[in-house]
């Protein structure tokens, strides 16, 4: 992946760029303020908070919603949000310094700053560490059973020392707390400094970031809002997991939208690594299988409508994006979207698409084509989904299974985004289109389960096995709803 970002190029953009709020029509602006109180009425977004730069420079704020329900407070621009995992980008950049520095490299095992660890990790090494590949114990899933945490982290990597790996090293990538507790063990051991007082020295202060830190969930913080979760389709307050000091390196982080575009901004021009320790780090790290994987030093990474796409979500809560044309240093966009919960669980990709579609249509052709099958879905427009799927055989250039996926994935995003009911219309347009499909004739099936309808379940599992007779899943659910069991 070519990514070329010039000093020059930058300088000249920052210094002599134009007041980027004057290019944004206020019909835009109007539409993107719309979008968010949209999002709030489908997919119960308690509150919300949206900053957005083109160039970095800032394109967008807007924020709706309520900071706290009870006591109907309105969202405003001071709000602080738990931001939850997006403190692994803290993480990372430390990371990408040491290693610039030369206190640190990739290939090195995590023993060799942690020689207290299982021998059998001898070759787990710190590249596999960032990109989720480690397949090393899952601490977390340890302190949740046990409903405690270990005094340290010490104590923590000693506890794993007998559980099993769950996955070969380098197969697959596997979302894992514990990765990112060895890492902030291991620059604490190299720099001699607490993770705290790097983040501080490194990160928070150099920025000025005002509201931006760490904090237990029974801190009071001023200007905090309350965090509430779904609960089939209403809304309560959410109890945050108390997360000690030691676990900051992937929890516990709060912050507002301009902070967090003020920082990733500031990794993009420079101000922590050079541009060449940014090329050659910010890429996708390999699966044995040859394949890229899902992070580029603990980034977040995938690729669509020619951008590629870094950051990192917080507790299906923030999302936070930096959009670039690795050929184009002049055509990026940054966002933050941060939420402090909603009434089911909507996926922060679709909150960000939704506002990307508005921004830029022309350029995020896939966001907009998401957003135009959700709106169809929801207004019930038959003509709009037909318009929408011939638009998708164009840029599929034909390729139905593309296609069938691009659907299957926006009904799913409907079903979990604003329950099961919504989402029956789509799942049967796609069977419509795709009526020999068992993947897309289980999935209808399912969610008639979900929202009690026995009868329309059973036909639709039927279906199924006229199209595969030895479909052992759809036989077994369809004893099950026959027995009066719908599980």
């Amino acid at each position: 992946m070519r990514f070329i970002y010039s000093f020059l190029i930058l300088v000249l953009m920052v210094t002599n760029s134009v007041n980027v709020f004057a290019e944004m029509l206020p019909s835009v602006k109007k539409a993107l303020d719309l979008q968010l109180v949209k999002n709030s009425e489908r997919y119960g977004v308690v509150g919300q908070s949206v900053v957005i730069l083109k160039n970095h420079q800032p394109l967008y704020r807007g924020h709706h919603g309520f900071a706290n329900v009870e006591l109907d407070v309105a969202i405003n621009n001071k709000h602080l949000f738990p931001s939850y995992s997006v403190t692994k980008l803290f993480t990372s950049v430390l990371l990408m310094q040491q290693v610039e520095n030369g206190n640190l490299a990739l290939i090195d095992s995590v023993r060799k700053y942690l020689p207290y660890l299982p021998v059998r990790w001898q070759t787990v090494t710190l590249e596999h560490l960032l990109s989720h590949t480690s397949g090393v114990p899952r601490y977390f899933d340890t302190a949740m059973k046990n409903n405690h945490f270990l005094a340290d982290k010490k104590s923590v990597f000693l506890s794993l020392v007998d559980q099993p790996e769950h996955f070969k090293i380098g197969t697959r990538n596997s979302y894992n707390n514990t990765n990112f507790l060895m890492l902030s063990a291991i620059l604490e051991t190299v720099s001699n400094k607490t993770y705290q007082q790097l983040v501080q020295d490194v990160i928070v202060n150099p920025l000025a970031l005002k509201n931006t830190g760490h904090a237990s969930a029974k801190a009071i913080i001023k200007n905090m809002v309350t965090s509430y979760q779904g609960n089939n389709g209403s809304i309560k307050r959410n109890i945050d997991i108390d997360w000690p000091q030691y676990t900051f390196s992937h929890s516990a982080l709060y912050s507002t939208p301009d902070d967090l575009t003020t920082f990733l901004t500031a990794l993009v021009i420079g101000k922590f690594v050079s541009e060449k320790t940014l090329q050659q780090l910010w890429q996708p790290m390999q699966l044995t299988n040859g394949k890229d994987g899902r992070y580029a030093f603990g980034f977040e990474y995938s690729l669509e409508d020619g951008y590629t796409h870094v950051g990192h979500d917080g507790g299906n809560r923030v999302k936070l994006r930096h959009y670039f044309k690795p050929d184009n240093p002049t055509d990026n966009y940054t966002i933050a979207y941060v939420t402090n919960g909603n009434a089911f669980s909507v996926w922060t990709d679709v909150l960000a698409e939704s506002v990307m579609s508005i921004v830029a249509p022309e350029k995020f052709k896939l966001a907009a084509l998401k957003e135009q099958f959700i709106s169809a879905v929801f207004e019930n427009n038959l003509d709009s989904l037909n318009d929408i799927f011939n638009s998708l055989s164009t840029v599929f250039k034909g390729d139905s299974s593309s296609i069938e996926r691009f659907m299957l994935y926006r009904a799913y995003a409907l079903k979990y985004g604003s329950g099961a009911k919504s989402s029956i219309p789509a799942f049967e347009f796609l069977t419509s289109k795709y009526p020999n499909s068992v993947n897309a004739r289980e999935s209808l099936a399912d969610t008639w389960v979900d929202v009690g309808n026995k009868s329309k379940a059973i036909e639709s599992y039927r279906l199924v096995l006229k199209m595969s007779a030895t479909s052992k899943r759809s036989q077994e659910k369809i004893a099950l709803l026959e027995s009066g069991n719908k599980t």
